[in-house]
């Protein structure tokens, strides 16, 4: 057998052709949320940071590796091996953490 069919063909799965986030739940939601204050204030490395103490990611204004202007993606960043419910709630949580502290900011 070729190596590649050693490592990627399994006897109840067969051959795997795709990204391997996209197997099982592989589930990603995502939220545009605008927060232009705290964008300002603790900059997107900031919201990141905290978005992924939640188990969240956040992604530029339209998507991974994108500019960001005045909103950011927020998404579960697990994916494998929880329940859709669980990833759905870690975003819900996250957003809405986001928000309250963009909505403290003083203008």
């Amino acid at each position: 057998k070729q190596w590649y069919q050693r490592r990627v063909r399994g006897p109840v799965l067969g051959m795997i052709t795709c990204c391997p986030t996209n197997l099982g739940t592989g589930m990603r939601g995502s939220v545009h949320i605008i927060i232009p204050k705290l964008i300002k204030k603790i900059g997107f490395e900031g919201i990141d940071k905290v978005a992924r103490s939640m188990n969240c990611q956040a992604r530029g204004s339209t998507g991974e590796h994108s500019e960001v202007i005045d909103r950011v993606d927020i998404s579960n960043w697990r994916r494998l091996g929880y329940p859709e419910y669980n990833l759905v709630e870690d975003m819900i949580k996250c957003v809405n953490v986001i928000s309250q502290m963009e909505d403290e900011i003083e203008d």
